[in-house]
């Protein structure tokens, strides 16, 4: 009887241990945490910066040299002050910043210690920091009031900033990201220019559903696409990149604006380019009616996406990849 106790305690006791055992957590069951999703970086610059040094200037953009010192003297003028909050980023430190906002609900210490907003670049090598033609500010006024932040930027400081040749492409999501104008410092692009200026003009026309070559060299191909984008936009098809056609090109090189159905205008024809160039045929006449919804959901079906046939900031993101 009492080693048949015994067996029955052992048995227990083993059933016991498994169940718990089984309802244990696996140690590589554990959340992930921001040091998880993170690259490492071992480029000395990118980890200087991470170390607290976000200002470096080495190797932008001259055009962003001259068009920061014509806004510095301008807001001078004004009595106002400027704060350079970032300039230059290596491309790891590009990615680290990305890595970091598209991990935001595990990262957000990271991203109060960078003072991120919702919108960073993927990492790339014509992105605006990396390539040199973009930095980040926080102007006030003569009163210490914040004419910009990550979601406002104010209508003066705008015109000011275009005219040292500056624009402000996400005013709503990062609002202290000021870029070289395609056109520099009031001057324009047009055959024969070159340099990063050059990159970000041809890689927004990529994102607005042309394809050429971000090269940096504006030629004869880059020439005859400008004119074809100026056509469509309303704009004086002279091939020749000034404000105007500069200003419509960021707007929409950046849109995320939400089409459906019954829209219209120059965000629907960027949208219908954008479909042909991932091979669907659509015509890109502006007017979003069934023929661009049906094409559109075969698209996101394909893409992984919610096929409800409306163009939504990650329908914009896919169809920019």
């Amino acid at each position: 009887m009492f080693s048949m106790k015994q067996g029955l305690l052992s048995i227990t006791l083993s059933l016991a241990l498994s169940v718990t055992l089984l309802g244990a957590p696996s140690p590589t069951a554990q959340a992930a945490t921001c040091a998880d999703v993170l690259s490492p970086m071992t480029d000395p610059l990118a980890i200087k910066m991470e170390n607290g040094q976000t200002v470096i200037w080495e190797g932008v953009d001259p055009q962003l040299i001259t068009a920061r010192d014509t806004y510095a003297s301008l807001i001078r003028q004004k009595g106002w002050s400027i704060t350079y909050t970032s300039a230059y980023r290596p491309y790891q430190y590009q990615r680290h910043l990305y890595e970091i906002v598209q991990n935001k609900s595990i990262c957000q210490q990271e991203m109060i210690k960078h003072g991120l907003g919702t919108l960073v670049a993927a990492p790339s090598y014509t992105a605006p920091h990396t390539a040199g033609v973009a930095f980040d500010a926080v102007v006030k006024d003569a009163s210490g009031n914040a004419l910009n932040g990550m979601t406002f930027v104010s209508s003066q400081l705008i015109n000011l900033a275009a005219q040292a040749g500056l624009s402000f492409p996400h005013t709503t999501t990062d609002g202290v990201h000021h870029q070289l104008a395609a056109g520099g410092t009031g001057s324009t692009l047009k055959v024969g220019s070159t340099g990063a200026a050059v990159v970000t003009l041809q890689t927004n026309l990529n994102r607005v559903g042309y394809s050429l070559s971000a090269d940096g060299v504006f030629g004869s191909g880059t020439e005859a696409i400008v004119k074809q984008f100026q056509s469509a936009h309303g704009l004086t098809a002279d091939g020749i990149v000034g404000s105007s056609t500069s200003s419509k090109l960021n707007a929409l090189a950046t849109t995320t604006t939400v089409l459906r159905v019954g829209s219209t205008g120059d965000e629907v024809k960027v949208l219908q380019r954008l479909l042909t160039k991932k091979g669907y045929s659509v015509t890109a006449d502006g007017v979003f009616g069934t023929g661009t919804e049906s094409t559109l959901k075969r698209y996101q079906q394909a893409a992984g996406l919610t096929a409800d046939g409306v163009a939504g900031p990650a329908t914009w993101t896919k169809l920019r990849s």
